[in-house]
């Protein structure tokens, strides 16, 4: 039983890791934990603050369990307000809070409500809403806090000179109390959501797997009845409702009002397949459009990315390092009165293992191509065959940003037909899916398609194929590892006896921001994989590769057998029935 309860904890914090809550600070040697808080990198001084837990009541009587960081030196300090992720706590930001105490910030860590439950925990009060208003006015209330200290530098009563940083569901707090609260000076959203609806379910289809993980992050806290009720439905009918749209839409950005003078820097992460850049290229968007000084970073560094925590680390040392060092300097111009010379965009380039700058998002303009199919294709729901459709690259191009797809599909069969699509590179025999993105889209009727695509970042040499993978199952799009995680599909599959079929003549058009022109026009025999089988291995510099024994070119990741580990656990706590029938 001892050992049942052993496993169970670490597979908790495993899964608290993804979601940007548990960061596993830990040093083993001169080595970071590669899934360490994004500021993990950067050096501390314990001997340069004090360190005191105090319990905070904010403005309904419950407490708030909370940590004040407080530098030696002679104050007062601009202050920094740092958030946790879903199902973490306020010891998950401490690197982060230790290092802006180091560097003559005040910072306050606190457990946000109903969250730290658990053994050994220091939990606070109330329930979890969810970004609701209650999280929101807890945050201004601990602002309201903060001008009280002595310690804290403050522009006027009740105004104290402050920032906030944190990463997932801690960036969500921030942009609410940013669209309310116009004391604050600065915020830092890291890895964090634009419209929690849509990237719960991506164009209609539910992300299964990763609600999952979140009801299992959820046994951290004290879950409001309306919040577990809602996921709850959503998981029993395998859709969301107009309803359920709703109640996510009012815990987004997305229906917040316009946040005018907070400068924001937004940090969204290539490889997140819970948040995928498009959410943080929209809240880029709306903080420019609301008039706030903004500035984007496409970082690597690792959250939310399920599956490969051993063998495949998808963060990167550099960019975690870079884009710690930018938050710190970011907060450091805007709270202390300072100067930063900042680009609107800086990306992190994987193959180069460098960040570049640019004036403008996308750094490239759009440039679109069409194949028009030669031959009808039937994805099958049951099979989960793959098609694609090549564009050959005549000359280096690098692509970067969100694509979108254009075509005309039917949906075949009875219940619900999916559309799965992922941008594959093709090179010496290899296809490489980049970023690891699946895109996918409801097909409730037939007609034209009109969607974009998850973003990506590639570059492309001459010689090779970008390949536009359809099917109607997830599957063989996906990397084995994550199949394996959940013992199934990550998205809600189309059902047995559905399917989608592409006509022939039907025009297949890629747009996405590039720095050369895609090949021109042609008519296109789509590659298919019938019944292929392939294994998952490491990336190279874009994403995950893979090979195919039956089609060079053109892999097919096979799912890897066992039940082992965290795959096992969530299996048994969530089971893998498929959910029971309803209509969209």
């Amino acid at each position: 039983m001892a050992n049942n309860d052993k496993q169970t904890t670490e597979t908790r914090r495993n899964v608290l890791k993804y979601l940007g809550a548990a960061t596993g600070f830990a040093l083993a040697g001169s080595q970071l934990d590669p899934f360490a808080h994004p500021v993990a990198a950067l050096e501390s001084d314990e001997t340069a603050f004090e360190r005191d837990e105090r319990r905070i009541e904010p403005f309904d009587g419950t407490e708030l369990a909370a940590t004040f960081y407080e530098p030696s030196t002679d104050g007062p300090h601009p202050a920094i307000l740092t958030t946790h992720g879903w199902g973490g706590n306020k010891s998950d930001p401490q690197p982060l809070a230790e290092v802006y105490a180091s560097n003559g910030f005040v910072a306050l860590g606190y457990t946000s409500r109903g969250f730290g439950q658990g053994e050994n925990a220091d939990p606070s009060g109330g329930e979890v809403h969810s970004t609701s208003e209650l999280e929101r006015q807890d945050a201004s209330a601990l602002i309201d806090y903060l001008a009280q200290q002595n310690a804290v530098m403050t522009d006027g009563e009740n105004n104290p000179r402050i920032g906030m940083d944190g990463i997932s569901y801690g960036g969500g707090i921030q942009m609410r109390t940013a669209s309310v609260d116009d004391r604050l000076d600065s915020i830092v959203p890291r890895a964090t959501w634009n419209n929690l609806a849509q990237a719960l379910a991506p164009n209609g289809i539910i992300k299964s797997g990763w609600i999952e993980a979140l009801e299992y992050g959820a046994q951290t806290g004290d879950i409001s009845e309306e919040n577990t009720a809602t996921t709850s439905g959503v998981l029993e009918c395998g859709r969301m409702t107009e309803a359920d749209r709703e109640y996510y839409r009012q815990r987004s950005p997305v229906s917040y009002d316009a946040i005018e003078d907070t400068p924001a820097l937004v940090i969204p992460e290539l490889t997140d397949q819970l948040f995928p850049i498009n959410q943080g290229v929209r809240n880029f968007g709306k903080l420019l459009s609301d008039g706030s000084t903004t500035t984007l970073v496409l970082g690597q560094d690792g959250t939310h990315v399920l599956g490969r925590a051993d063998s495949y680390p998808p963060g990167s040392e550099t960019s975690r390092e870079f884009v710690g060092q930018l938050a710190l300097q970011w907060q450091e111009a805007r709270l202390k009165n300072g100067d930063i010379d900042v680009s609107l965009l800086h990306y992190y380039d994987e193959q180069a293992d460098e960040f570049m700058a640019a004036d403008e998002y996308p750094p490239h303009p759009e440039r679109s191509t069409t194949r028009t199919l030669a031959e009808t294709v039937e994805l099958d729901g049951a099979d989960g065959n793959v098609a694609g459709v090549d564009i050959e690259i005549t000359e280096p191009t690098e692509v970067l940003g969100i694509p979108s797809l254009r075509l005309d599909v039917t949906p075949t069969g009875e219940g619900r037909s999916h559309l799965f699509v992922a941008l594959q590179r093709v090179r010496d025999g290899e296809t490489t899916i980049i970023k690891d993105k699946v895109t996918p889209q409801a097909v409730t009727e037939a007609g034209e398609l009109d969607f974009d695509l998850f973003g990506v970042h590639a570059h492309l040499e001459a010689g090779d194929t970008l390949r536009v993978a359809m099917s109607a199952r997830e599957d063989d799009l996906t990397a084995a590892e994550v199949i394996d995680l959940f013992g199934g599909s990550l998205y809600r599959p189309s059902d047995d006896d559905a399917g989608i079929e592409l006509s022939a003549d039907t025009e297949v058009e890629l747009s996405i921001p590039a720095s050369r022109e895609l090949s021109a026009p042609a008519t296109a025999t789509p590659t298919a994989t019938p019944e292929a089988t392939a294994t998952a291995t490491a990336t190279d510099t874009d994403a995950q590769t893979s090979t195919s024994g039956s089609q060079p070119g053109f892999g097919v990741p096979a799912a890897l057998g066992g039940a082992g580990g965290l795959s096992y656990l969530l299996s048994r706590r969530f089971g893998r029935d498929e959910p029971s029938e309803a209509d969209d």
